[in-house]
């Protein structure tokens, strides 16, 4: 059933928004004027995806770098776990053990919902 989320103007082309809606957590995301709804969790690591960066379709996770397809909910990456071509930091035990926990971790696709724009309303189907 289509629940009324947010008005269209509330979210700017590239951004996103987090909205809790009948005790789910969704984002709403604008890609010029195409608006996908997905769940905020990232499937990694439960990082809320609203609070990294949004190119077209592909949302990155801020915490690790995952990225996902928010129009299937596809995830594209792992963690990103690099230095840029650079040397790996000092790290003691504790720290490297925790490196490797986080790019073990199974990355699972999000759940993408259905949206409707009228009458500039954003409705999701939950």
């Amino acid at each position: 059933m289509f629940r009324e989320v947010a008005d269209v103007k509330d979210i700017l082309p590239g951004g996103m928004k987090a909205y809790r809606v009948e005790a789910k957590d969704i984002v709403l995301c604008n890609d010029g004027g195409r608006i996908y709804a997905f769940d905020r969790k990232c499937g990694h690591m439960s990082a809320p995806l609203e609070m990294g960066t949004a190119n077209g379709p592909i949302v990155t996770c801020p915490l690790h770098g995952v990225q996902f397809d928010v129009s299937t909910g596809t995830a594209l990456s792992g963690p990103l776990i690099s230095y840029a071509g650079e040397p790996e930091p000092p790290m003691d035990n504790a720290t490297r053990w925790l490196m490797r926990l986080v790019a073990a971790a199974r990355t699972d696709d999000i759940r993408t919902y259905p949206v409707r724009v009228e009458n500039g309303r954003i409705s999701v189907d939950l």
